[in-house]
Formats: C-alpha cells, structure tokens, sequence
C-alpha cells in the first residue's frame, strides 16, 4: 500500500493513516449534498465541485511515502513544514487549474487563506510557520503574490472582475452577483474541507468553521461541528440536502508506536492493513433536509 501525505489519526493502540487524496473526495462528496431549503448550491456547479474535488490534489506529486516527525510519529499534515506546504499547495492550484479554470481559482483561493492561517495566531489546528526567519517570510511572501497573480490571471480567463478599466463594460450589478457566487463556492470549499477534517483526524480542527454563505450575498455564518465518538460528526445548522450522509473513509492501520526511521515507518505502511471507516455526519437536532 502508497501512502501519499497523511492525516495521523490516533486510535487507542493504533495509528490511522489517511491521504490526503481521500480526504479531499470525501470533502468532494459532501460538496455534492450541499444545499436545501436553507442552503444554496454552488454555481456553476460542476466546476465548483470539481474545485473541492482537486484542493489537495498536488500532494500525490511531491511525497509519495510518509515521514516521522520529531517523536517519531508519522507527519501529521498540521504539522507539515513551509517548504513543503509552499511545493504541494502550488501543486494543488496548478492541478486543479489545468483541468479547470473555475476550480483552479477557488483552489488558489484556499491556498492563499491557509498561506494566511499558517502565519497567523488562529484559534484551530493548522500548519504554522514562524515568519520571524526572514528566509520563511520570504518564501511565504513570494508565494502569495504568487498565488495572486493567478488569481488575476484565471479572473482575466473566465471574464470575471480584475477592478481593471478594461473590464468596467461589465454592469455593477452582473460583477457583484458573479462575485458574491465566487465568495459562496470559495466558502462552501472551506466548510467542506472542515467537515472532512473533522471526520477524518483525531478530533475536529475546531467547535465551528469559518464564514459560510446559506446564498451568494447572505450575511456570512459559521457551521457548529462535533464529533460523537470515533463515527458520528454533528452539524448546525444542517447545510445538506439529505437527513445524513455517510463517509466511508480508507484507512491504512500501522501500530501506534516510535517509529526510529522514515525507512522503519515505510516498511511498516507498507504491510500495514487497509480498512475502511464509516462516519455518518448527522444534524445536531433531528431533522428532515429538504431539497431546493
């Protein structure tokens, strides 16, 4: 069995190892219920699903076996360091914008927000680097403007506002309805990025998400998540278009010891066991999901 980059979860005697792939499907699945009577779907919806699909795709290309990290555990990827998050995050965008433009935005939208969270103080899991090296704060710099000058890039492709002159013919009422769809799918991509996080790692990133959208221009709220036990995670207010869905999510299960090796933790991976989880995400109060 390959293990690309991995989500370390610990289960009593065990270690779960997840890709970074699955996870993003399983974000990519949930994508896919988004919306009800109280909850919009994303617009244009497949290259906004194809968006969420492809946000970790670049980490497949730059790491094909797992590391230890300093406690001779395998590295979490909330605990992946700059040069690689910089390398597989740039990858993701690159990826995701050769097959779609759309999608390649929104995943340039979300590396630039993790950019932000991994040198900032936040109240959730996530990478972090230290910007006080200058040489850190400087590859992050280059990367953001980077990352930026895609955006303008791939806005300039897909006829949406650059705030250039050449693009002023377009009337202010048909730029702020396509931007306020953008800010939603952008949105709904880091909700349901969450959602799989909390499915997937030992505990949720956080009790809540960021900002979500329930339609393109509302007032932006933020999804209450918990996890019951190893196999239920709960949502409020419940943003799907079915009374529950259920993951199935891959697992390779190695013991949960010090691994003295990158080679050690390799050999063991590669006799581990495969399984597969399920995890059903529920309303936090019963309800019927109604569609729109």
């Amino acid at each position: 069995m390959t293990i690309i980059c991995v989500i370390r979860r610990e289960a009593d005697d065990s270690f779960l190892l997840i890709t970074q792939h699955d996870h993003a499907l399983i974000a990519g699945e949930l994508a896919e219920r988004f919306g009800n009577d109280a909850f919009a779907r994303p617009e244009p919806r497949e290259p906004a699903l194809r968006g969420v699909r492809l946000h970790d795709s670049g980490w497949p290309l730059h790491d094909d076996e797992p590391t230890i990290n300093p406690e001779g555990k395998p590295l979490d990827v909330f605990e992946t360091t700059r040069e690689i998050a910089l390398r597989v995050w740039t990858a993701s965008v690159e990826r995701a914008a050769a097959a779609d433009r759309y999608a390649g935005l929104l995943v340039s939208l979300h590396v630039l927000s993790l950019s932000v969270f991994a040198s900032s103080q936040t109240s959730f899991d996530h990478e972090k680097f230290d910007l006080s090296e200058p040489a850190e704060q400087f590859a992050v710099s280059k990367f953001q403007h980077r990352e930026l000058e895609r955006q303008e890039f791939l806005r300039t492709q897909l006829g949406l506002r650059t705030d250039k002159p050449t693009h002023q013919k377009h009337p202010h009422e048909v730029r702020q309805k396509t931007e306020d769809q953008l800010t939603f799918n952008f949105r709904m991509l880091q909700a349901m990025d969450f959602l799989s996080l909390a499915a997937c790692c030992t505990k949720p990133p956080a009790d809540q998400t960021q900002d979500v959208m329930p339609r393109p221009g509302a007032k932006p709220i933020k999804l209450a998540v918990a996890r019951r036990g190893d196999d239920v995670v709960t949502v409020d207010p419940w943003p799907f278009d079915q009374a529950q869905v259920e993951l199935k999510i891959p697992v390779c299960r190695i013991p949960a010891r010090r691994y003295a090796s990158n080679d050690e933790l390799r050999a063991t991976v590669r006799g581990g066991g495969s399984e597969v989880l399920t995890c059903v995400v529920t309303p936090t109060a019963p309800a019927s999901a109604t569609t729109t």
